[in-house]
């Protein structure tokens, strides 16, 4: 893609696009990227995971410990350059007893969306431990709400933070046309040491 993310405890969200030239000639020092876009309080709580869409690379996900996850585009169409747009806000289903649950990890998997299917699936990991799969709207013109497809039991979790979660590549020919089911697996590191793999 040609716009790299960051977050912090800024609780903001940063959109960086490689400069001309791949030096950027404000500042030797920014590898090559320039500020674009950036949402301020993005969050109300350290934004701890980002994650572009692979199928709509204008699409990007954020997870926080306010216990929110949101999605985002960026819309390059505006006179003042690029900008994010929220496009929705929702709470993992999982809160683990807690008032709201940090979600510490969001990854978009591969394969969709399309013209036709509008939905982004995405891996959302947890404090406590807990790995939820959504299908999400991407389209800014929708005024359609979050699915939760599937959430791992508590047994099969980790029992410490999510601190990474990974969808593996499709395979070539691995695609929803002709009504084709989909094989993704997902993976996901904890801080409690341990690795897991759902298929």
């Amino acid at each position: 893609g040609k716009y790299l993310a960051s977050s912090g405890k800024d609780r903001r969200i940063c959109i960086w696009k490689k400069g001309q030239g791949g030096v950027s000639s404000n500042d030797e020092n920014t590898g090559g990227y320039e500020l674009t876009a950036a949402a301020d309080s993005a969050h109300k709580r350290i934004v701890w995971s980002v994650h572009f869409c692979p199928s709509m690379p204008n699409i990007i996900a954020s997870g926080s410990r306010d216990g929110f996850v949101k999605v985002w585009k960026v819309c390059d169409s505006t006179d003042d350059g690029p900008q994010l747009k929220e496009l929705l806000k929702f709470e993992p289903s999982t809160k683990g007893g807690k008032k709201s649950e940090p979600v510490t990890a969001v990854a978009f998997a591969e394969g969709l969306p399309d013209d036709i299917i509008q939905y982004g699936i995405l891996g959302i990991g947890t404090e406590s431990g807990r790995i939820e799969v959504w299908a999400v709207p991407v389209s800014d013109s929708t005024s359609e709400e979050p699915t939760l497809l599937h959430a791992i039991a508590a047994n099969d979790s980790h029992f410490d933070t999510v601190k990474k979660l990974s969808w593996r590549p499709l395979a070539a020919g691995n695609n929803v046309e002709n009504g084709a089911v989909l094989a993704y697996t997902l993976a996901s590191c904890s801080q409690d040491s341990g690795v897991r793999i759902f298929d």
